[in-house]
């Protein structure tokens, strides 16, 4: 039989991959790359530290994993269930009082909340639970949802903007309100995790679940329509239908399209590790005017990231303003208070880490009989690269 042919091994490739096979469908996957994950990726550097491609975490509680992947296989280690936030002059811990009880007197004191706002928190939490899908998007942008909410102002510069600037990869906040409640339940009522491999262990589980020698990589192709595709190298594959998981307006300029960016250095130091920032995730409010967002002692959330048993730090900056290295470090130290010493690892830049959606998404697309899927058509999340690789195996379903 003429397979399936999928182009891009990325999460929504993957996705639809596993869906078709589920069908009983013959497929072949086509990565340009020599592995597969696309922007999910990792790698170990030559002294045994395990670095992500950007600072990324899997929400556990997204409900495209239930169906695509055995969170078991992952071996997820959880982050702590809030954030220490800098003020200016030291960190502040807000915490959620359902996950750590121990820590309410401490999260009662966080100095920009105040009473009205923690109760709002209770009830966003609450009220959340009825957004079970990250779309539609919604019609008003989350900062115009969280002013009518009644968070207070300092509220939201304090802890809504720094938090979800890191989770949107956009200060702003202009992305739909139902899909910010979405997430609210998701980062609520289940937990913030990598694996303990690395973030590219979610890739790698799908694809281990595939069929043998149904993915071939170093394989970037050249051209296609509905029923064939053309590789570099000049081989034609003939298909009973092709389905596009990759962005293959990713080398025009002139696409149109717009991405959110994020860079992220690592570092180590033994100082690090008597900071006591645990497994909290570190937030730096814009209003500082800071060019750093948000960190994470990522090693205290799983040792695998580092083999010799040194503090790993993620620094991420959104946008696409380059940042000194000097300035990065000069930055963290002036957080935690003191002089660390830092060491440098290494730099990950991710130029399209998150599409910026504007309107409503229908989750694929269908273009002169070819499929389209990927986060841009869903939502920019890693369960919405999940749910547009299903959903557009689940419209060949009778084909």
């Amino acid at each position: 039989m003429k397979p399936v042919v999928i182009l891009g091994a990325g999460l929504a490739g993957l996705a639809c991959a596993k869906s078709l096979s589920e069908q009983g469908k013959t497929i072949l996957v086509l990565e340009a790359k020599p592995k597969v994950g696309g922007r999910v990726s990792s790698f170990r550097t030559e002294k045994g530290f395990l670095v992500d491609e950007g600072f990324q975490v899997l929400l556990s509680s997204y409900p495209e994993l239930k169906t695509t992947v055995s969170l078991d296989s992952l071996h997820l280690e959880s982050f702590n269930s809030g954030a220490l936030i800098f003020n200016g002059e030291r960190l502040d811990l807000l915490a959620n009082p359902f996950r750590h009880p121990q820590k309410v007197f401490r999260t009662l004191s966080f100095p920009y909340a105040s009473f009205k706002d923690k109760a709002l928190v209770v009830s966003l939490l609450l009220s959340s639970q009825r957004f079970k899908t990250d779309t539609p998007l919604g019609k008003i942008s989350t900062l115009e949802f969280l002013r009518k909410f009644g968070f207070s102002p300092g509220f939201i510069e304090n802890f809504w903007r720094p938090f979800l600037g890191g989770v949107y990869l956009d200060s702003n906040l202009s992305i739909g309100s139902h899909y910010f409640q979405f997430l609210v339940r998701c980062f609520g009522w289940g937990k913030v995790c990598l694996p303990a491999g690395g973030m590219e262990q979610l890739p790698l589980s799908i694809a281990y679940d595939l069929p043998k020698k149904s993915i071939r990589i170093n394989s970037p192709v050249r051209s296609w329509t509905a029923k064939e595709v053309i590789l570099e190298s000049g081989e034609t594959i003939e298909a009973s239908q092709v389905v596009c998981a990759f962005d293959e307006k990713m080398n025009s300029s002139s696409s149109g399209e717009k991405f959110r960016q994020v860079t992220t250095y690592y570092f180590t130091s033994p100082e690090l590790a008597q900071l006591g920032w645990e497994k909290w995730l570190v937030l730096v409010p814009p209003r500082l005017g800071m060019a750093i967002t948000h960190m994470a002692l990522i090693s205290s959330v799983s040792k695998a990231y580092s083999t010799s048993g040194e503090p790993l730090l993620s620094v991420s900056a959104i946008g696409s303003k380059e940042v000194k290295l000097s300035r990065v470090t000069q930055e963290v130290e002036q957080v935690a208070g003191k002089r660390l010493g830092l060491d440098w690892v290494a730099t990950t830049q991710v130029p399209r880490a998150l599409p910026v959606i504007t309107g409503e998404t229908s989750g694929f697309e269908i273009r002169e009989g070819v499929v389209y899927c990927g986060d841009r058509y869903a939502s920019p999340s890693i369960n919405g690269a999940l749910r547009s690789g299903r959903m557009a195996a689940e419209s060949l379903r009778f084909s």
